[in-house]
């Protein structure tokens, strides 16, 4: 992805909170945002197979964008429009009269039954929405490849998701949907910031009642509480900037021009950070790998020449989390774009790194 396609996502994220729709081959994504646009988005006979990631804003008038690697964005006509063919583009933007986008975009990523192709999707959304919503049917919740692919997405982003159980009305007895519901907490709630049930086709059917059995209510109170959280986050990250801001005008009094030429370089250290990953490569369990990360953390925790901001972000991204059954790739490619990400923001511009 060109840097100019990733500045056109960042300009998207900007406005406003977003949130990812996730999950498997029919996981009830697609029933699931509907009920939440209180529309349908597309044509039934297009599937999400067709279709690249789709980023949804609100709008008085419906458009659709394509969006290419390369940065381009170009509006077309949905009228005669082949929808098969739009998996060429890198993603599409639909604007929409939608109430629920008022206060967040909704970003539809397609269906998702390998990993590596979960890597590929969190790489481009990854840094431009606040959470997830992992979509994953009651009648198969919560599988092991579904574990597998959630691992690629970022503890920090992982502890704002919601994991949904979709289709619970294919379920019978309640009771077993209360046992799925109480496996799923206790299998996947560490990663989660909370697991809720729901059927979009009893929220949807319009009969009395229905709203709130389905677990529709629950659901968008939910989500409310968690674009709340991001614009809260938000406003805090832009405060901090600000105080960031305030202090670098004064950069043409020599004082604080000589200090912020003592500054430490944050460049060698990523260089070895870099290095350490590629040692990690040949690594074979897990405890090795952590054992790595630990020695780097308390190497760069430690760094007396480090700037308080240049150590902690280190010691941070270093600070893995581990099970048994972790992904030793996947861990390897979330601290590469932790690190990534650390290189060219706005902590190392204060180290003196300048970015590419």
């Amino acid at each position: 992805m060109s840097k100019k396609a990733t500045a056109v996502l960042s300009q998207w994220s900007a406005n406003k909170p977003g949130f990812a729709l996730m999950g498997e081959y029919s996981a009830g994504k697609s029933s699931l945002l509907n009920m939440l646009l209180g529309q349908p988005l597309l044509p039934t006979k297009v599937t999400a197979t067709h279709l690249p990631t789709v980023w949804i804003t609100h709008g008085d008038t419906r458009k659709l964008e394509v969006l290419d690697d390369d940065g381009t964005l170009t509006e077309v006509s949905e009228d005669g429009l082949d929808f098969a063919t739009l998996h060429s583009h890198l993603a599409l933007r639909f604007t929409l009269p939608a109430e629920i986008l008022r206060d967040a975009d909704i970003i539809d990523t397609p269906g998702i039954s390998d990993p590596n192709l979960a890597i590929d999707i969190v790489g481009l959304i990854s840094g431009h929405v606040d959470f997830v919503i992992w979509c994953s049917a009651a009648n198969q919740a919560w599988r092991q490849t579904e574990k597998a692919a959630w691992k690629s997405v970022s503890y920090e982003l992982q502890d704002q998701s919601l994991l949904v159980v979709t289709r619970v009305d294919q379920i019978a007895n309640p009771k077993d949907v209360q046992r799925v519901i109480a496996r799923c907490e206790r299998e996947a709630r560490k990663s989660f910031h909370s697991v809720l049930p729901i059927s979009a086709k009893m929220a949807r059917s319009g009969e009395e009642g229905s709203w709130e059995n389905s677990g529709a209510q629950t659901l968008l109170s939910a989500i409310s509480d968690r674009i709340d959280a991001a614009r809260e986050h938000r406003a805090e990250r832009a405060a901090r900037e600000g105080d960031e801001a305030h202090e670098n005008m004064f950069i043409d009094d020599p004082e604080v021009f000589e200090d912020e030429q003592n500054s430490v370089d944050s460049a060698p250290q990523i260089t070895l950070l870099q290095e350490a990953l590629s040692d990690a490569k040949n690594v074979t369990s897990n405890d090795q790998l952590f054992a790595l990360f630990d020695h780097l953390k308390t190497t760069f925790g430690g760094d007396p020449q480090a700037s308080d901001s240049h150590a902690g972000v280190i010691e941070k991204l270093l600070s893995v989390r581990a099970s048994n059954d972790t992904n030793i790739s996947a861990v390897i490619e979330q601290v590469r774009n932790e690190i990534k990400d650390f290189s060219e923001g706005p902590w190392c511009r204060l180290d003196g790194v300048k970015q590419s």
